[in-house]
């Protein structure tokens, strides 16, 4: 999600703003139009941090694989590692090579592991301030 809101915020709303320069020509509503596509562009952001977050509560209401699996997979990514590089060496045990794609699944899990807590921690607390407006 991170990578996808960077993408947006900056190489999109990059190009966004090239465009806007080029076609409007009064600063005034260059800089109106400008704040209006932020502001559409975080409400959207918003919305998928949302969406992100009632798949997690959904999934945290249903049997113990559907609430467990997400930890299981972690638990299980983390013995990997441990077995390659420490459990591994210091034994004498046969150690398999840990391959790049590992590396990046490992990344992507805990990112979204990380972000998808964040987000069902956070996402109550933002509804509160927008019903409030």
């Amino acid at each position: 999600m991170n990578k996808l809101f960077k993408w947006l915020t900056g190489d999109v709303l990059g190009i966004i703003s090239k465009t806007v320069d080029d076609v409007v020509t009064s600063d005034e509503e260059r800089l109106l139009l400008r704040n209006e596509l932020q502001k559409i562009i975080s409400e959207k952001a918003l919305e998928a941090d949302k969406m992100a977050a009632d798949i997690i509560q959904t999934e945290a209401k249903g049997n113990f694989l559907q609430r467990s699996w997400r930890p299981i997979l972690m638990l299980s990514f983390g013995f990997i590692v441990m077995y390659s590089k420490f459990i591994a060496p210091a034994f004498g045990l046969p150690n398999a090579v840990l391959e790049p794609d590992f590396w990046a699944l490992l990344k992507l899990g805990i990112g979204g592991y990380v972000i998808g807590r964040s987000v069902e921690k956070v996402a109550p607390s933002i509804s509160k301030i927008n019903l409030k407006k």
